[in-house]
């Protein structure tokens, strides 16, 4: 059981594949686990769930928020070696639709399985997740992920991967992801 800290569960496609059922079942005790609608845009679901879990973020006791996608397959040992890596912001590795040089740089991040200290929600102002949008609005140049990943790396903090586990996003997307 990981009692030092919430998860938020971001529920936008499909059932949850079992693997992350169970672990939610047995890490997460009830009253900390935050699920999004899956009517609610990805970046605005983050959001809404970090800001619910504030509360408990600001109790010391709770160190982490982990972060969880619903359609993601956890792998076993990828999910072991995800938990021994070190840093502020720390994102376990899966196939990306940008190719295997998705994960290259030590500061890669994605947010389909990452954990995240305490300190860096709480010292990083809202919206903590945006889309990168061009100027005129139109086109996708990055998306969360690439958001809140320079955000942290702006206030200092160390962002991190490693582990694997599955991603079974079906959605299409083009752009900047690092």
């Amino acid at each position: 059981m990981i009692t030092n800290a919430v998860a938020i569960v971001n529920i936008f496609s499909g059932p949850m594949p079992n693997t992350a059922q169970h672990w939610l079942a047995t890490n997460f005790p009830e009253g900390r686990a935050f699920l999004s609608s899956k009517d609610v845009p990805l970046a605005a679901a983050r959001n809404t769930m970090v800001r619910d879990a504030i509360g408990l973020l600001k109790d010391e006791a709770v160190e982490w928020a982990w972060f969880l996608d619903n359609d993601v397959t956890l792998t076993y040992p990828g999910i072991e070696r995800f938990q021994e890596v070190p840093g502020d912001v720390v994102s376990c590795d899966c196939a990306m639709p940008t190719g295997a040089g998705a994960w290259e740089a030590e500061d890669a991040f994605h947010d389909h399985f990452w954990r995240c200290s305490r300190k860096v929600l709480l010292t990083i102002p809202l919206p903590w997740f945006r889309d990168n949008l061009s100027d005129d609005g139109c086109d996708l140049i990055g998306c969360d992920c690439s958001t809140f990943r320079q955000k942290a790396l702006d206030f200092g903090f160390r962002v991190r991967h490693g582990g694997w586990c599955g991603h079974g996003c079906k959605q299409s997307w083009k752009g900047y992801h690092a």
